[in-house]
């Protein structure tokens, strides 16, 4: 039975040790070295094995009627790690929101083929972008952003789930807060925007040579992002975001990141007066709570410095060591796992997110330990259009 619980006792005793932020060093390397608890035969052509993969604890999540009154879409681009995904994918599902998921162009028949039947298991509101509008994405390049487009046009003429926020989701994350808890933070942040200024370093080399007609302070932070429905469409019709974008088009295949310029620039220019749009340019600090992204926990160090010494391109991998940390951290999702590392790190999150989904189940509340204040005083929960 392929469930969030598959060795029930033994995998409580072993989470309860790996989520302790009292961590034994020795017992820590040896739990790193554990394979995952989670078998990696996904068969969702089975309607059997499809039925039991999407219970949790033995039944579908419980959903509030919070939650029903503000649905979510969530666009996903995926290219590897389908194992991740799908588990990925079942901690998010509801009935009552909207899903688009988006393969890059250039994965093999096989991987397809498994989203396609997971898409299948799943229902009716999950959308798999076809493939001739497949984005071949390379690193560094526009693609991204492409992807996101095709998800979003989606969920705009799809008016069969009334969607409050979208958000955009890679395959190798995993989320640090229930669906439950999400509706409560976006609800808090009083129909502001989620997206990250990452300050100024590093923009002049990614800014297009192609100049937009109108003044304009280039500006790089995530493409993570939470945003309103109204701002969704505003990039989709508005006349800035359409130059933005077409600049951006002219070097789209170089591998320059421009990416990272697209959501920030339209969300903090006040020019623009973007649906949700920011005010404040804060980078985010530890040291200053109002300033945190909250979209995505992300460790940004070479090898040598991250936790887990293991990092990808400038991204450190999570690992064992992280999981203490993780489970008390606000943001909606982290970022990055990989199958073959330390993979009970990923399988001991996924059991705790259970012990949340379940409380929440049993008690008809979120868990105590969930403060949505925090959210509410974000610098741009305050200062937006």
């Amino acid at each position: 039975m392929q469930n969030l619980k598959p060795h029930h006792d033994k995998r409580e005793v072993l989470c309860q040790n790996v989520i302790s932020k009292h961590q034994d060093r020795n017992l820590t390397e040896s739990l790193a070295k554990l394979p995952s608890t989670i078998s990696n035969n996904l068969n969702f052509s089975d309607a059997i094995f499809c039925e039991n993969f999407k219970k949790i604890d033995k039944d579908e999540p419980f959903v509030s009627e919070e939650e029903t009154k503000f649905p979510l879409a969530f666009a996903f681009n995926i290219h590897r790690e389908f194992v991740l995904f799908a588990r990925l994918f079942r901690a998010v599902y509801r009935r009552h929101n909207s899903y688009c998921i988006h393969v890059d162009a250039k994965v093999d028949v096989e991987f397809r083929n498994q989203v396609t039947n997971l898409v299948k298991c799943f229902g009716e509101n999950v959308h798999l972008i076809p493939l001739k509008s497949s984005i071949l994405i390379n690193w560094g390049d526009l693609g991204t952003i492409e992807a996101w487009f095709q998800c979003a046009k989606y969920f705009l003429r799809s008016f069969n789930v009334p969607w409050k926020y979208m958000l955009n989701v890679s395959g190798q994350e995993f989320p640090l807060r229930t669906n439950w808890e999400l509706v409560k933070a976006l609800m808090v942040i009083n129909g502001s925007n989620v997206v990250e200024f990452d300050g100024i370093k590093a923009v002049r080399e990614r800014v297009p040579k192609r100049r937009v007609s109108f003044r304009l302070r280039w500006l790089k932070g995530s493409v993570y992002t939470a945003l309103r429905k109204e701002m969704v469409k505003f990039i989709l019709t508005n006349k800035y975001a359409t130059q933005i974008l077409a600049a951006l088009r002219t070097e789209g295949n170089q591998s320059k990141a421009q990416d990272e310029l697209f959501f920030t620039t339209l969300n903090y220019n006040r020019q623009f007066k973007a649906p949700g749009g920011c005010f404040v340019l804060r980078q985010p600090k530890e040291s200053d709570p109002r300033s945190i992204f909250v979209a995505r926990y992300v460790q940004w160090a070479p090898p040598g410095q991250c936790s887990s010494k293991r990092s990808q391109r400038g991204v450190c991998i999570m690992g064992v060591r992280n999981v203490p940390e993780l489970i008390r951290r606000p943001e909606f999702f982290v970022n990055k796992f990989r199958h073959d590392f330390e993979p009970v790190a990923y399988d001991c999150l996924e059991w705790w997110l259970l012990q949340k989904i379940k409380l929440e189940r049993r008690k008809k509340r979120i868990a105590s330990d969930f403060d949505p204040v925090f959210y509410k005083n974000l610098y741009c929960s305050k200062h937006h259009f």
